[in-house]
């Protein structure tokens, strides 16, 4: 054997090497093949295609699976962002673009091997379901991966574009409902993970979702919702709760009237226009300023999930007293500053009796309990430090209890 050979051997052998400890960097998918990069032992899949684009005549509607494609998707690259507000300071997104096209998902594992079944988290990210992103850098699976684990992060619509309601999107809709399709968005990249992620090494049998802020909300909507049953096994809810005490999911019918107040504030008089402004547009418009007296409500949360009847049969606080969510192992935990002084207050001024009013829009039942355990006698700071303390607790006092229910 020549020395050119022989060292064309040896190469040839440390690729083999290499390829076995980082798996392999090519996989087939039901839609089709991803290719993805490896770094310091993990093998990354960045920007996968689960959905269809929401453009078009698909914005405000279900998401549909992507398409099947053929030969390679490059998978190295983040996806973009959903259309969203102004991004808050502790989020660092890595997607380099912002897009109404944007139902894409990234994974992480130590190995892609067919024997191999490792366990799966999949994230949910926060952002009050106005803003957030899949790639940001907070939530990079490397580390995760590390530990032996498969991570997914996913994007979701947000804002108007993700749960705007109207009379016309329900009636055009094959269920009758309208709303919740950001919620509908992360149902879909369950199902994706439930399909494809043994391909990557993971076990659909051990997926666990977790988010924080508005993705604690998100999983404990998809605990809720009959849509997202058997989906996963764990869920992890890290200061928020979809219920009545914390957050109180507007009905259907409140969310189409906030709709068409929206299409007044744009401009427009059916649906059709909407559907051809440009994202961007959508984005800036700009809904009516909050009444005067709005204690206990967060104006600036302008689009939220809704009782649509379909992804939630029922209020979540229903399903929960009833027993009828998914009956999984729950870790739950809070944020000390999770809602925030206003979160309670609202626009109004933190004065003893404004305070004294906003409990009674959050706790109509039991506002003097409350008053009794997070009392203040002064307006102005001591005010502000009950109602911080009060919102930090709401975030998880009720998603323990709530989850311990009818078991």
């Amino acid at each position: 054997m020549t020395k050119l050979h022989s060292g064309v051997l040896v190469v040839a052998q440390a690729l083999l090497i290499a390829a076995s400890a980082f798996g392999q960097l090519t996989v087939r998918t039901e839609a089709g093949k991803v290719h993805g990069a490896s770094a310091n032992g993990i093998v990354s899949f960045k920007g996968i295609p689960f959905a269809q684009p929401p453009v078009g005549d698909l914005r405000w509607r279900a998401p549909q699976p992507a398409k099947p494609w053929s030969g390679v998707h490059e998978a190295v690259n983040f996806g973009a962002r959903c259309i969203q507000a102004d991004v808050s300071t502790d989020q660092v997104p890595r997607a380099s673009s912002l897009s109404e096209d944007c139902l894409y998902l990234n994974v992480w594992t130590p190995g892609v091997k067919a024997d191999v079944k490792l366990p799966v988290l999949v994230y949910i990210y926060g952002g009050g379901f106005q803003s957030g992103d899949g790639s940001e850098s907070r939530y990079d699976g490397e580390a995760l991966a590390k530990q032996g684990m498969v991570v997914v992060t996913i994007n979701y619509r947000l804002g108007a574009l993700g749960y705007l309601a109207l009379p016309e999107l329900t009636k055009e809709s094959p269920q009758h409902v309208s709303g919740n399709y950001g919620l509908l968005d992360q149902t879909l990249a369950l199902q994706w993970v439930q399909k494809n992620i043994a391909t990557f090494g993971g076990d659909p049998q051990k997926v666990t979702i977790a988010g924080e802020s508005a993705g604690s909300m998100s999983v404990s909507a998809q605990m809720a919702s009959p849509l997202a049953k058997g989906l996963f096994a764990r869920a992890i809810g890290e200061s928020g709760i979809m219920m009545i005490l914390t957050f109180p999911v507007p009905t259907l019918a409140t969310a189409e009237q906030k709709g068409l107040k929206f299409e007044h504030e744009a401009g427009v008089e059916s649906l059709a226009a909407l559907r051809a402004m440009p994202a961007l547009a959508v984005r800036a418009v700009k809904p009516p300023p909050p009444a005067a007296g709005s204690a206990g409500r967060t104006p600036r949360l302008r689009f939220m999930p809704n009782v649509d009847g379909y992804f939630f049969p029922k209020s979540p606080g229903e399903i929960y007293a009833a027993g009828e969510q998914s009956h999984v192992p729950l870790l739950a935990g809070s944020n000390s500053e999770e809602g925030g002084a206003y979160g309670l207050l609202g626009m109004d001024d933190p004065t003893v009796e404004n305070y004294k009013k906003a409990l009674k829009v959050r706790f109509p039942q039991s506002a003097d309990e409350a008053f009794r355990n997070y009392s203040v006698s002064a307006d102005g700071a001591p005010v502000l430090d009950a109602a911080q303390a009060l919102s930090g607790a709401g975030a998880i006092a009720f998603q323990n209890i709530s989850n311990r229910r009818k078991r």
